[in-house]
């Protein structure tokens, strides 16, 4: 019982005065919000991350898929930097989309992330001030159903493929989501999830709900840390509910959700998230990077590979306008046929930018197929009227 009130603790304890100021600071890095709700009958504030992308203005406006985060004011940083690391071509790195992450701090952290109303303590004693209020998971799926996400979706550019994440509380939370509003979400993450909860309760639904849910298109990855102490021979609650969570889902879940596991042996309950997020978004979106060398080797194979995510993530994605950029640049003083492929896949995908054609215009003037070049640059100059740098192109074909 030691290990699992070690547990209970840390999931009650309140955030550091850094991260409990961190509002005052994220602007740094996202925008700090809040909305009025009517369910929880409160003023709920969010912190948002988009990727630079989105207010690029030398691009074509995308479309986002949306990372929902529980604790929100203590993993804010942490995931929108995996988020930005991981989706916008540092590095020639792609192995995510881009995403939009809405991270949700705590008002009231075990009445919002706890899916049963408890009477005892989980030795049987009276209950912890700090849990005196349980049980509201249901009033917080449907803040998120009614309000949260459609206001998200009103005010930004979204995609329909939606991440949960949480961790300890907010892992069964993730977990409770997935066995009671499972259309809500794409992929749920739960981390080191406090299945130890009321006897176990969620544990308890698992096998039943696994064995006949039909969960296709949908993804799980449940992380499990090390909590073990050497030489502690008292019962781990905390431990064996993952664990046998796990050992549930290998022998009788028959619902089609992609599910994967990993125990870090080498992480605690507390620094077991960071690096189980990152691992998670690779699951979900294994398949979504591909080797450039490949790329600039065979241009048409971005587009085929696009074909195949969106095939597999059921929403489609595209090369976004920067990434056909980027490669295309890339090109430009190696092989500038290979600069014209891109070029045109820029152009197709985003016929409306006159960045997208008077760069194929470049790529034809540096090719010497003068005509091309002054069709692109013409298209440019007719959707950016005006523009001196594009008349300047023109006159100088017109002179050679």
């Amino acid at each position: 019982m030691r290990i699992l009130t070690t547990i209970l603790l840390a999931a009650l304890l309140p955030l550091p005065a850094v991260a409990q100021g961190r509002f005052a600071r994220a602007t740094d890095i996202g925008r700090v919000d809040s909305i009025r709700s009517a369910t929880l009958e409160e003023f709920r504030p969010y912190l948002v991350y988009t990727p630079p992308s989105y207010e690029d203005s030398t691009v074509t406006p995308q479309h986002y898929p949306v990372l929902y985060l529980l604790d929100g004011d203590g993993h804010f940083h942490s995931v929108s930097g995996l988020i930005q690391i991981l989706g916008t071509g540092v590095n020639a790195t792609y192995v995510v989309p881009e995403m939009i992450v809405v991270a949700i701090p705590n008002t009231a952290r075990s009445r919002d992330l706890t899916p049963t109303r408890v009477e005892r303590a989980p030795d049987g004693g009276p209950l912890p001030p700090a849990l005196a209020n349980t049980g509201g998971n249901a009033r917080l799926f449907t803040f998120l159903q009614t309000e949260l996400i459609p206001h998200i979706e009103s005010q930004y550019r979204t995609l329909p493929y939606r991440v949960f994440v949480g961790h300890s509380l907010g892992g069964i939370t993730v977990l409770n989501a997935l066995y009671t509003i499972p259309e809500t979400f794409n992929g749920y993450i739960a981390i080191d999830p406090s299945l130890w909860w009321d006897d176990r309760v969620l544990l308890r639904r698992a096998r039943e709900y696994f064995a006949s849910a039909r969960l296709e298109g949908k993804a799980l990855w449940v992380a499990q840390a090390n909590t073990n102490t050497p030489g502690d021979t008292a019962r781990n609650n905390h431990f064996e509910a993952i664990t046998q969570f796990n050992a549930i889902m290998k022998t009788f879940d028959r619902s089609g959700l992609r599910y994967g596991f990993r125990y870090y042996d080498d992480d605690s309950h507390g620094s077991v998230p960071l690096i189980a997020t990152y691992d998670a978004l690779r699951f979900f979106f294994e398949g979504y990077g591909i080797a450039f060398p490949l790329v600039v080797e065979r241009p048409a194979l971005l587009t085929e590979h696009f074909r195949g995510v969106s095939t597999r993530l059921g929403v489609t994605i595209r090369p976004s306008e920067g990434m056909l950029r980027q490669f295309g640049q890339a090109m430009m003083g190696q092989d500038t046929a290979k600069a014209i492929e891109f070029g045109r896949m820029r152009v197709d995908l985003y016929p409306e930018s006159y960045r997208a054609h008077e760069f194929l215009g470049d790529a034809y003037a540096a090719q010497g197929e003068v005509q091309q070049a002054r069709t692109h640059y013409e298209h440019a100059l007719a959707r950016s009227a005006g523009n001196a740098r594009i008349r300047e192109k023109l006159d100088k074909l017109g002179s050679s």
